[in-house]
This record gives structure tokens, sequence and C-alpha cells, in this order.
């Protein structure tokens, strides 16, 4: 094997992953909470992109949630929960309290600012969700969203 057919190999190899549902899906996520974060910065909401997930669980939220829920809703460890939990009421946006029936358990709640901040950010997820969509014909949006519940049923079986 010479080393024009390596090169040839290695360049169609690393246009091979390129292509795959990972690096694609890894593209998009990294761009989206790029875009996310520099919008959040233009609105004056000092909460980064991967932070909102945290609030949003506990925004929507139908009963007491602890860390070790959130972890588990958003498959994360407990520890950068615990972390991001920690910043985010340092910051004033949620509030941790013992749980009455199990003090090893902390129960998270927003603070009136973090409620604010959550309804802010669910207006901007809206609107960038908009500007991205309105790409996309009816039947585009149909499919493309059909296309990611499918990929992720598949991934969970």
């Amino acid at each position: 094997m010479n080393v024009t057919s390596l090169n040839n190999d290695g360049q169609a190899g690393r246009q091979e992953m390129k292509d795959t549902l990972q690096f694609k899906l890894g593209n998009v996520t990294r761009l989206v909470f790029k875009k996310m974060n520099s919008e959040l910065v233009q609105e004056g909401i000092p909460v980064m992109a991967e932070q909102v997930p945290i609030l949003m669980v506990v925004y929507f939220k139908e009963h007491d949630i602890t860390q070790q829920d959130i972890a588990n809703v958003l498959q994360k460890d407990k520890a950068g929960i615990q972390r991001s939990v920690q910043t985010l009421t340092k910051d004033g946006f949620l509030r941790i309290e013992s749980d009455i029936e199990d003090k090893r358990k902390n129960i998270i709640s927003l603070t009136a600012s973090g409620k604010f901040v959550c309804e802010k950010i669910q207006a901007l997820a809206i609107s960038f969700n908009n500007q991205i969509m309105e790409h996309f014909t009816e039947e585009e949006r149909i499919t493309f969203l059909s296309f990611l519940n499918r990929v992720a049923g598949i991934i969970e079986k």
C-alpha cells in the first residue's frame, strides 16, 4: 500500500466521520448553544445555555423536585447538576430547601427572578425555533421532527 492510497483512505474516513449522525448532531448542538448563549447575553440574561435545561426542568415541574430528579430527567451526573444548581442558587434563580420527610434530599424551586428568567428564556427559545423553522415548509418541519423522534426512539430501544 502506498502513501497516496493511505491519504485517500484517510480523507474518505474523515469525510465518512463528518457524515455520521453523531458528528452532524454534535455540530448542530454546538451551533445552537453558541447562538443561544449569544442571544442570552444580548437580552441581558445572566445564564449560560448549558444551565437552561436545569432551569426549565424546575420551571415545568409538576411536583417537588430534587437534584437527583433533575439529574435523572436530564440524564446527567448528580455532581454536575449539583454544581450548576449551586451556581444558579448563588445567582438568585433557584432556592434549595431540605426535604421535610428526608433531610438527605434537597428540594429545588425557582425564585421570583428564576421564574422571570425562565419566561424570557422560553420566549427566546420559541423565537429561535421559529427563526430556524421558517426556512422549511410545513411538510418538511413535520418530516424533520418525525425523523428526530424516530432516531430518539431507535436509540432508546
